[in-house]
């Protein structure tokens, strides 16, 4: 019997390469880990079966919550790779339990951030349909969960997390967070920033802040998308602990995923490059106002109550009659609650630590409408100031209809033929106020993958503030204001598109 073994594992060990690969291939993600460590022979072949980056999602509609986070790790880790990192997105349950399974199937040096949404897309786990769950479609009982784990060679990621503490302000944990991601870097990478930024907000008023100062801090290349706000619970790389609380005077405000590209791997890095699309889905009023005065609501339920007038006007206009003006210039089409925005355009002075000259931003910034009386228009969020100025935006689906088939052509060329390019993995942060109750379909917010990749394993959830970085310029402007940065968006799907350099 011991013959017998012996001479099998000689069998084995003799294998030529191409058969050997075309076995490995085969196998899930554990049995592929302990074959990389048989020999140096097999943990070639391995190296090079993972030699091109993967981002795989799936996600599962099984009320058992256990249940579900074992289909969706079961199929995200059915395939050769190795996790640089893993994220989970539920649109209930408990956290903890979620976290803590998944640490204990890919171990605790594997960055992970779980994430409490409002709906998934994606593929099924048990079918490979592209579905999505939404809760304002299919109520607060239903309930799924969305896995995607990522292995980009080239590419350091971890989990930086924004704490504050009782006495810090917004700008200390800004800067904090900043330098933090400055440091990371360094640390990892010849570069002077990160590739990517994925970030998971809590809601609070300290969120936005902090995103704009990150828009202002980091290059025009760094790619930033993300929820503005949930519930997040993460683990760093090689963190002992499962899951750490804030100590009861501290709060949970936001959580960066770092992409950085690996000193050490610099040709691996510059095949994995980020992409970001955004689909539209306002369109503006031809209304533009400048706040006469604004008051602000608590910081934990932040609110601005304010008045308004006219560019160009004297008089001071409250809630009710901002609201007649606006509906007015819709040529009476009652307006639809909720669903009016005001765009504020934010400009104001930034700056990281100890920069000796403060610079001027101007940040475009919507705020959600949820009320009016004969005083004030309420809106949702706070720093907004005397003398901003704004425009009411409306949900528009020719825009987004229009905005969606712009994001396909984008897909479409990142692929064409002179780049040589594969997408390998894609993700979406697309509003709550989207999915089929806005367009009157399902897998609309799908359908650039589903049109381009229908191979594609993408994933994607439905959020409160979706956070995707870019530019708009209006006509007219003077030349100081014509570059406003918009991160954040309303009724928009931002889409993370992830590629390779095939040659």
């Amino acid at each position: 019997m011991e013959k017998s073994k012996k001479t099998d594992m000689s069998f084995i060990v003799s294998m030529n390469d191409d058969l050997l690969q075309n076995i490995l291939l085969r196998l899930p993600a554990k049995p592929f880990a302990f074959a990389s460590c048989v020999n140096r022979s097999w943990n070639i072949v391995c190296n090079h079966i993972l030699s091109r980056p993967k981002l795989v999602s799936a996600f599962s509609r099984n009320p058992n919550q256990l249940k579900a986070a074992q289909e969706v790790l079961d199929k995200a880790l059915s395939e050769p790779i190795r996790p640089d990192f893993v994220i989970a997105n539920m649109t209930s349950g408990k956290m903890e339990e979620t976290l803590s399974l998944i640490t204990k199937r890919v171990g605790s040096r594997v960055p992970v951030v779980v994430s409490l949404v409002g709906g998934v897309l994606g593929k099924e786990a048990c079918n490979d349909k592209a579905g999505e769950v939404t809760l304002y479609d299919e109520g607060p009982q239903s309930f799924a969960i969305l896995l995607t784990v990522g292995y980009l060679p080239g590419i350091k990621v971890d989990v930086i997390p924004v704490i504050q503490a009782k006495e810090e302000t917004e700008a200390m944990i800004g800067d904090r967070f900043v330098m933090d991601i400055r440091n990371f870097v360094s640390a990892v990478s010849d570069q002077a920033a990160p590739a990517c930024l994925m970030l998971f907000g809590e809601g609070t008023y300290a969120t936005e802040p902090i995103i704009r100062k990150l828009d202002y801090a980091m290059p025009p290349e760094t790619i930033i998308v993300g929820n503005q706000k949930g519930e997040f619970l993460h683990k760093r790389a090689n963190e002992s602990r499962n899951v750490q609380l804030p100590h009861k005077d501290e709060s949970r405000v936001l959580a960066g995923l770092i992409f950085a590209r690996d000193r050490h791997k610099p040709i691996q890095a510059g095949r994995v490059q980020f992409h970001t699309a955004i689909s539209r889905g306002v369109s503006s009023v031809d209304l533009s106002y400048k706040v006469a005065n604004a008051i602000y609501g608590l910081p934990k339920c932040p609110a601005t109550l304010m008045t308004a007038k006219r560019i160009g006007e004297a008089e001071v206009l409250n809630g009710n009659q901002i609201l007649d003006d606006i509906e007015a210039n819709q040529l009476g089409n009652p307006l639809k609650e909720p669903g009016l925005y005001i765009g504020v355009i934010k400009r104001r002075k930034y700056y990281v630590g100890l920069e000796q000259k403060p610079k001027i931003m101007s940040s475009l910034v919507f705020h959600e409408v949820t009320g009016a009386d004969e005083q004030y228009l309420l809106v949702s969020g706070a720093g907004i100031k005397t003398c901003d100025q704004f425009q009411p935006y409306i949900p528009d689906l020719k825009v987004a209809e229009a905005s969606l088939s712009d994001v396909s052509s984008q897909l479409r060329n990142i692929v064409s033929k002179p780049n040589k390019r594969e997408v390998v993995g894609g993700f979406v942060f697309a509003g709550i106020g989207r999915g089929e109750s806005f367009f009157g379909r399902l897998n609309a917010d799908s359908s650039p993958f589903l049109e381009n990749f229908p191979e594609l394993r993408f994933g994607g959830v439905f959020c409160d503030g979706e956070i995707g970085r870019s530019l708009s310029g209006e006509e007219g402007e003077e030349k100081e204001e014509s570059c406003r940065q918009r991160c954040l968006h309303v009724v928009s799907s931002v889409y993370l598109i992830v590629s390779y350099a095939c040659s």
